[in-house]
């Protein structure tokens, strides 16, 4: 059984993944699977805990939102900068990026892409545009998680 960490934010796509991580194409009901849904619950569990794979939201706010609480500081690259925390912290776990973003900051995603591959190689497997108007999203996380798991 493979332990999995999804930092995600966005709870319609925390429940869209989720299902079609149980039911989909992947089949993953055995594993398990944490979500997490802030910068810092999301880095904290990563520095604490061993995961098989990981599933990365880029852009995020600082802390969990909750009745009382706004989350913080949303952050942009919040993913990006949990990458960098787990070079920094030899943590070597493989990492795909769920986004529903195609241009973040001024840079594209395709752009990103290319930056995440030189720089964070040894955990960076790849990106996933999510969109909740097609299905293609699917597909790129099937191949991924066939590569990763």
């Amino acid at each position: 059984m493979k332990k999995i960490l999804f930092v995600e934010d966005d709870d319609n796509k925390i429940k869209e993944i989720l299902g079609y991580l149980r039911t989909g194409d992947v089949k993953l009901p055995k594993h398990v699977i944490e979500v997490k849904k802030s910068y810092q619950t999301g880095l904290n569990a990563i520095l604490e805990n061993q995961y098989d794979l990981i599933l990365l939201d880029m852009s995020m706010y600082t802390f969990d939102k909750t009745a009382n609480e706004t989350g913080g500081e949303f952050m942009q690259f919040a993913g990006e900068d949990i990458l960098k925390e787990m070079i920094w912290n030899d943590i070597i776990t493989k990492t795909i990026i769920v986004t529903q973003y195609d241009i973040i900051g001024e840079r594209t995603l395709t752009e990103l892409k290319e930056s995440w591959q030189q720089e964070y190689a040894e955990v960076y497997l790849g990106t996933v545009f999510y969109s909740v108007d097609e299905t293609n999203w699917e597909i790129d996380l099937t191949n991924l998680l066939k590569n990763a798991l």
